[in-house]
């Protein structure tokens, strides 16, 4: 007595589902993926300014909240900045943030980032997708950034 192939593929694909890591493994991140206090460094340019670097901290609260601090350069001049934004973690471990960027209270420029956490979460990188300043000019932007966590909490 032959088997219908239709009965096989089930039963392979029931005994597949039952057997624990038998489905494909891959990242599973959430917004908890990116909470605690992190430090960070970013670099690069805006093309029609020049270069900019800045070390900074910033704190993610698990509820896809932002805020920190750092202090940049930009084309050599030195500024201490503040920021508040959102963040969003994709089970793949990607993500965005908007921040809004203040400079002695007031708003300079809202920065989008394209984030990759990885490490298992404990370190993440990201790309400048735009840098936007308060009358809506959009500036070109090469900058990535370097962040590791300092705390999960």
């Amino acid at each position: 007595m032959q088997v219908p192939l239709k009965t096989i593929a089930l039963s392979v694909v029931l005994v597949a589902a039952s057997v624990p890591g038998a489905a494909a493994s891959g990242p599973h991140c959430s917004s908890k993926t990116a909470t605690g206090s992190w430090g960070f460094t970013s670099t690069g340019s805006i093309p029609v300014i020049g270069p900019v670097a800045a070390v900074g901290i910033f704190t993610a609260d698990g509820s896809g909240n932002l805020s920190g601090s750092q202090t940049r350069s930009l084309a050599g001049a030195i500024a201490d900045e503040t920021f508040t934004g959102t963040y969003t973690v994709n089970s793949d471990c990607t993500g965005t943030d908007v921040i809004q960027v203040y400079e002695s209270g007031v708003l300079v420029r809202t920065s989008t980032l394209k984030v990759v956490y990885d490490q298992n979460g404990r370190e993440s990188r990201a790309i400048f997708q735009s840098v936007v300043l308060p009358n809506g000019t959009s500036l070109p932007a090469v900058l990535t950034i370097e962040a590791k966590r300092i705390t999960s909490e």
